[in-house]
């Protein structure tokens, strides 16, 4: 059974967002552009069945998201749907950086790879 990549699925995710104008997985040095995302992706069994075959992911997805002026809330609101409505719950916050806003939102749940259904641990 072949693990979901949810690496794959928010990169496709994030730039299906015209708003967002660059996408990576690392910080660059400078920012060209706003608003720019900043992704990253863990994962960890949650469940192997008795052939090996990993049946359920935890992952835990993190996007920082920046911008030189304004607010990031109608983006934030926008990234929660649409990963709420693949079933991830998020936890969010905020911080004023020297000229530029920052948002974090970390997202959470449990892949079912077979069913490709997402969960929480309740």
């Amino acid at each position: 059974m072949t693990i979901i990549n949810m690496a794959a699925i928010t990169y496709q995710t994030l730039m299906s967002v015209p708003d967002i104008k660059a996408v990576t997985t690392n910080y660059p040095d400078t920012f060209a552009v706003y608003p720019t995302a900043v992704y990253q992706t863990s994962h960890t069994s949650a469940f192997v069945d008795s052939n090996m075959q990993e049946i359920q992911t935890d992952w835990t997805i993190t996007i920082d998201l920046f911008t030189n002026y304004g607010s990031l809330t109608a983006l934030t609101n926008k990234l929660i749907s649409l990963f709420g409505a693949m079933g991830f719950l998020n936890t969010t916050g905020t911080q004023d950086l020297n000229g530029a806003n920052r948002t974090v939102i970390r997202f959470t749940g449990t892949v079912d790879n077979s069913q490709f259904r997402v969960y929480q641990k309740g």
